[in-house]
C-alpha cells in the first residue's frame, strides 16, 4: 500500500483542504461565518492548485466536468435577469409583483429566484465541495488511500471534540455553532444529524484504508476494531435516529469490505477473536457510560412531537405553488412561510425541508431535479463499473465511494446531507474515486 510518505506537496495540500473543510464546513446556511471561510478557503487553495499543476489535471476526465456542469448551471440561470413579461408569467410571482408594485418597481428585470442572495449563496457554497472533487480526482491511487486515513483522523478527531462537548454540558468553549443541541456530541458539525454521517463515512475510510493491513498484522486488526467501535459508540451517543438505524447498513459494507482478508478459511480463528473483542467492548462501554446519556438516547425513538410531517406536508403544496420552475436555490425558507398552514405555525420558522429531495424541487423545479438526478445518474454507472471491477479503481475505494453514497441519499430522506459542506465535501471525493479512476494504480492489493 502506497504511505502517505509517498505523497507529493499536491497530495498533501489536498489532505489539508478536505480536513479543513471536514472540520470548518459543519454549519450549513444558518453559519454564514462557517461557509465564508470555506470559500475563503477554497479560493486560496485554487489559486495554489492552479499554479502547482494547472487545470490539465482534470482536462482528461470525460464525466467530471460535465458532473460539475450539471450541478451548477441551474442555480447560475436562475440568476439571469429576465424581462418583466417573462418573470411576471412565473408561476407563484404574484404576491411578490403585488409587493413591488407598492413601490413602483413591478416592471424592473428580476431573475427566476425570488431571492437572487439566497440562491448566490448557494452556488458559492457549492465551488468548495467540487474544488475537493477536483482536486481528489487527481490524485494516485495511493495518494487517495491517503486521503481516506485523513477522513477517518477527521472523523476521530470529531469524536473527541464530542466527548468533551457532553463533558462541558450545555456551554463551553467546543460547541461552536449557535443554536446547537445541547449536551449533543456534534464534534466539528451543527448538528447531531450531520455528526453521525461524517462518523459513518469516517467509519468507511478507516476499515477502506486499514483493512488490507489488518488482514496481515494482528495488532493492527485489535486497533482497527478498538477505532471502528470508537466510532460506533459516538454515532450511537449523537441520538440521531436515521443515524443509528443506517450503522448496521455501513457495517455491512464493512463486512463486505473486508470478506477476502478476514473471511478466508485461513483467518476464520481471527474473525472470531476479533467477534469476542467487538462484543466485549459494546458491553464495557455500554456498562462505563453513564446511563442518563444512554437514556436521553433511547428517548429520542419516541416519535410523539414528530413535526417532519407538517413540514412535508406544506411543502408540497409550496412546490405546487411554484412548479415546474422553482423559488430558487436556498430559498426555502423564503417559498414555505407563505405555504404554511396555520395550525403548524410556530415559533420558529422550519430552514429546511428535512427532506432533501422536496427541498430541490421547490427551489429548483423540474429543472434542477433532471439536472441533478443525471449528475447522480453518471455517479451510479461510474460506481456499478467500479464495484464491477472493469476500472482502475481500488475495491476499497469503490466500497467507500458506495457506502458513502447509501448514507447520504437514505439520510437525506428525512434530513439534508448536501447542504453541508462538510458532508458535500465527502461526497464530492467519493464521486471522485469512481468518476476519474487512477491513471497511477500503484501497488494498492484492493
Amino acid at each position: 500500500m502506497g504511505s502517505a510518505a509517498a505523497s507529493g506537496p499536491l497530495g498533501w495540500l489536498t489532505f489539508c483542504y478536505v480536513s479543513l473543510l471536514l472540520i470548518g464546513g459543519g454549519g450549513g446556511s444558518p453559519a454564514p461565518l462557517s461557509e465564508l471561510f470555506c470559500q475563503i478557503l477554497a479560493a486560496v487553495v485554487l489559486v495554489v492548485w492552479v499554479g502547482m499543476r494547472g487545470l490539465q489535471a482534470i482536462t482528461d476526465q470525460r464525466v467530471l466536468p460535465w458532473v460539475a456542469v450539471l450541478l451548477l448551471v441551474v442555480p447560475l440561470a436562475q440568476l439571469v435577469p429576465l424581462p418583466p413579461s417573462l418573470w411576471h408569467a412565473l408561476p407563484g410571482r404574484d404576491l411578490m409583483r403585488e409587493s413591488l408594485a407598492l413601490v413602483g418597481a413591478e416592471d424592473l428585470w428580476r431573475p427566476i429566484s425570488i431571492a437572487p442572495q439566497r440562491t448566490l449563496d448557494g452556488v458559492l457554497a457549492l465551488i468548495p465541495p467540487l474544488l475537493a472533487m477536483a482536486m481528489a480526482a487527481s490524485l494516485t491511487a495511493a495518494e487517495r488511500q491517503t486521503l481516506l486515513r485523513a477522513i477517518g483522523a477527521v472523523a476521530l478527531l470529531s469524536v473527541t471534540v464530542g466527548a468533551g462537548q457532553m463533558a462541558a454540558g450545555e456551554k463551553g468553549p467546543l460547541h461552536f455553532y449557535v443554536g446547537s443541541d445541547p449536551g449533543v456530541p456534534a464534534g466539528f458539525q451543527a448538528n447531531r444529524n450531520a455528526q453521525v454521517d461524517v462518523l459513518l463515512i469516517g467509519l468507511l475510510a478507516l476499515v477502506a484504508a486499514w483493512h488490507d493491513r489488518a488482514g496481515r498484522d494482528r495488532a493492527a486488526m485489535i486497533a482497527l476494531g478498538a477505532l471502528a467501535l470508537l466510532l460506533l459508540l459516538g454515532a450511537f451517543l449523537t441520538g440521531s435516529r436515521t443515524g443509528i438505524a443506517l450503522a448496521p447498513l455501513v457495517l455491512v459494507w464493512c463486512v463486505v469490505l473486508v470478506r477476502g482478508e478476514l473471511f478466508s478459511r485461513a483467518s476464520l480463528f481471527k474473525l472470531r477473536n476479533l467477534l469476542l473483542a467487538g462484543a466485549a467492548g459494546i458491553g464495557l462501554a455500554a456498562a462505563a457510560w453513564p446511563t442518563r446519556a444512554v437514556q436521553q438516547v433511547l428517548l429520542r425513538f419516541n416519535l410523539s412531537g414528530e413535526y417532519r410531517s407538517d413540514i412535508w406536508r406544506d411543502t408540497l403544496y409550496a412546490i405546487g405553488q411554484y412548479w415546474p420552475m422553482g423559488s430558487g436555490l436556498g430559498t426555502f425558507t423564503r417559498a414555505i412561510a407563505p405555504a404554511e398552514r396555520l395550525e403548524a405555525i410556530s415559533p420558529v420558522l422550519p430552514n429546511r425541508a428535512h427532506n432533501e429531495y422536496l427541498e430541490v424541487l421547490l427551489e429548483g423545479g423540474l429543472p434542477l431535479a433532471l439536472a441533478w438526478t443525471a449528475a447522480g445518474a453518471l455517479f451510479l454507472l461510474a460506481l456499478i463499473r467500479a464495484l464491477r471491477g472493469l476500472t482502475t479503481v481500488p475495491r476499497a475505494q469503490a466500497i467507500f465511494a458506495a457506502g458513502t453514497a447509501m448514507i447520504v441519499v437514505l439520510h437525506a430522506l428525512v434530513d439534508y446531507p448536501f447542504r453541508s459542506i462538510a458532508l458535500a465535501t465527502l461526497v464530492g471525493v467519493a464521486a471522485a474515486l469512481v468518476l476519474a479512476p487512477p491513471t497511477k494504480p500503484g501497488n494498492l492489493k484492493s
